[in-house]
């Protein structure tokens, strides 16, 4: 289960490729039968799957931590963009653990996320809240 000793764990997942196709299909999945605005190449939403994703899966994944994704809620999500991504380009995309609080029997855990060019140059931020269940009450 988490707990609070989890705060400043980091998770890497370099080497994400902005893919074209994967960004047109993920664009017409959200629109549903709406058309898609032309909101450039690449949607802002598709951060999720070279960010999020990648990241969050570590963490989901990291026996330590030990969260259960039965009754795992992603109860919020927000994304700041420095700089959009380009077809084709890798990023590296990162996230900590930067908040773990138990509340009502269960664990509030927050994360924090990034994508970075090779050069540094910031793509996208983010912050995610999780809420598990097994908390002390």
């Amino acid at each position: 289960m988490p707990d609070p000793t989890h705060v400043g764990r980091r998770y890497q997942a370099p080497g994400q490729v902005i893919e074209s196709a994967g960004a047109a299909r993920f664009a017409a999945a959200v629109a549903g039968s709406d058309p898609v605005a032309a909101l450039g190449p690449i949607p802002p939403t598709y951060a999720a799957v070279y960010c999020l994703f990648p990241t969050l899966g570590q963490i989901f994944l990291d026996p330590e931590v030990g969260l259960e994704l039965a009754g795992l809620v992603h109860a919020e999500q927000s994304f700041e963009f420095a700089a959009a991504p380009v077809p084709g380009e890798t990023v590296d995309a990162t996230a900590e653990i930067v908040g773990v609080a138990a509340r009502r029997g269960r664990w509030f855990v927050t994360v924090t996320m990034e994508a970075h060019r090779p050069s540094g140059e910031p793509v996208v931020s983010g912050r995610a809240l999780l809420i598990a269940a097994g908390a002390p009450a």
